[in-house]
């Protein structure tokens, strides 16, 4: 049995006059849109999938590094290169001090370095030398190696050479000098060196050349008797 309306709210409709306003409807429940209901689709495909997925079905396969994460020790180190970057870019010039420098170990030469540069590839030959390999054989000496000596004489002369070449004549001090072996006179000079002739003409006199000849006796020198007899007689 279905329920009739009161008779004074029909009095009501059935008059016309009412005091209505108007509203906008909104929607509580929306209905989802086409797409949304696509990627539900294919959500539940997806996951349905998943779910059936076999793993008998899957094939063994070698898996290829191709981004190698860096290690701790290269981390640490490049953050330790980035910090010192920042410092030296942030670095202030102007808390600088001027200081003298002192050259403690002196560098050596590209001469020198490649002299210790052959001794070293010459001790490693000799050292790894094998004298099952030599063979005996005569040897000619054609360039007579120099002694200790003379190596020791000449390294001496290279050296002094080297300090005359880099000499600097701006440290040199004025002196007054003072004579103590006089030099000679000319006349001295001279005279030395005509008596230095004489005599290399003494000395190398062939005497060969000399000719036998009789002496003549001038002045006769008295024998002893007569000189006793005038003694006497005195």
């Amino acid at each position: 049995m279905s329920a009739k309306a009161p008779t004074e709210l029909l009095a009501e409709i059935n008059k016309g006059e009412f005091s209505t306003k108007h509203v906008d409807p909104q929607e509580k429940n929306p209905l989802p849109s086409a797409e949304a209901i696509k990627e539900e689709k294919q959500h539940q495909d997806h996951m349905e999938n998943i779910t059936g997925f076999r793993r008998a079905s899957l094939k063994r396969t070698q898996s290829q590094e191709k981004g190698c994460l860096p290690t701790q020790d290269v981390i640490n180190q490049e953050k330790t290169e980035a910090e010192l970057r920042d410092r030296i870019g942030s670095f202030n010039k102007d808390q600088l001090k001027h200081t003298t420098t002192t050259e403690k170990s002196v560098l050596p030469s590209s001469n020198e370095i490649q002299h210790e540069k052959v001794e070293t590839e010459l001790r490693e030959r000799i050292g790894s030398f094998h004298k099952e390999d030599l063979h005996h054989a005569e040897t000619a000496v054609k360039n007579v190696l120099p002694s200790t000596d003379d190596i020791g004489q000449e390294k001496q002369e290279e050296e002094l050479k080297k300090s005359i070449s880099d000499f600097k004549r701006s440290s040199l001090n004025k002196t007054s000098t003072q004579e103590k072996n006089p030099l000679p006179a000319t006349d001295a000079i001279e005279a030395e060196k005509k008596e230095n002739e004489f005599r290399s003409s003494i000395e190398g006199f062939p005497k060969e050349q000399l000719k036998h000849t009789e002496t003549a006796e001038k002045n006769v020198l008295p024998t002893k008797e007569d000189i006793a007899a005038d003694k006497a007689g005195k």
